[in-house]
């Protein structure tokens, strides 16, 4: 069995703030930051032990992407898929499978993060849950949920093994060190 984290991207900067011109260029904001170690350090509380970190190419998810992985201690273990790029995820969908799962395919891996963007994130795991696009799940900027698929690409419906608001994932940060 699989398991496919998917989570998106920190609070970042809105366009045109601190001379941002591009959505590309959006960074995490301060606040964005400080909340994601704290996200990430519940993550890693959960005993979420991870293989590899998937992430956009685009500055705001990678800089998730790196939050997570110095808080686990894998900063050389991130890799950038375009097809985590918005709008990209399950490009390819109706004639195979998507694309995603081809370039995820040539890595190994039993436990893996997906760091991208929305409403991407909500169609991928509803993609991975029933085959379709129809759910609706929502990610607020941090969240997580844990998918466990049979295979790379899936072979039949995943399933949902949790899915955490980023609210949660502080709380069991704060909680941990008390």
């Amino acid at each position: 069995m699989i398991q496919i984290l998917l989570m998106r991207h920190g609070i970042a900067a809105e366009l045109g703030e601190g001379g941002v011109i591009h959505d590309s260029e959006r960074p995490l904001t301060p606040e964005g930051r400080i909340r994601l170690e704290q996200s990430a350090l519940g993550l890693r509380k959960l005993n979420q032990k991870l293989n590899l970190i998937f992430t956009s190419s685009l500055l705001r998810a990678r800089q998730t992407a790196e939050t997570v992985a110095v808080a686990f201690d894998m900063q050389s273990k991130i890799k950038v898929l375009e097809s985590l790029t918005p709008g990209k995820a399950l490009e390819g969908a109706g004639s195979g499978f998507p694309e995603i799962f081809i370039e995820m395919g040539s890595f190994s891996f039993s436990r893996v993060l997906l760091v991208g963007h929305q409403p991407d994130l909500s169609e991928l795991a509803s993609y991975l849950l029933t085959g379709h696009r129809n759910l609706n799940i929502e990610f607020k900027k941090g969240a997580v949920c844990a998918i466990e698929v049979t295979s790379i690409p899936p072979r039949g419906p995943g399933l949902l093994l949790w899915h955490a608001a980023p609210k949660q994932l502080r709380q069991v940060a704060k909680d941990s060190k008390a």
